[in-house]
């Protein structure tokens, strides 16, 4: 996970990649909306610890089912602040509007 340096992890949902469709929703006291795909560079292939690159993986993986057009490899979701709030480890996430998945 450290290899996509994210700001947010969300655990639990059954369903993979869900946080394509998500458009608004509330975590702990703030709201974010939906701003577009994380689209994946080769930092993803550099092992977060050592600083040397590592091989293919995960873009390989990933590009077989998640390419985004001509963009590149998707993977998570970049949103913007709506309103700032506390956001706190365990904080429930609550989809307020869902859309199309873009992929």
């Amino acid at each position: 996970m450290s290899r996509f340096r994210p700001n947010i992890v969300i655990d639990g949902w059954e369903m993979p990649h869900l946080e394509d469709r998500m458009r608004h929703l509330t975590l702990g006291s703030a709201e974010l909306g939906y701003t577009k795909l994380a689209i994946r560079c080769a930092v993803t292939m550099v092992d977060q610890l050592s600083g040397t690159k590592a091989g293919p993986e995960p873009l390989r993986t990933l590009a077989g089912y998640r390419r985004a057009a001509q963009d590149g490899v998707a993977f998570g979701a970049k949103f913007s602040v709506i309103c700032p709030g506390k956001v706190t480890i365990g904080d429930e996430v609550v989809i307020r509007s869902w859309g199309d998945p873009e992929l």
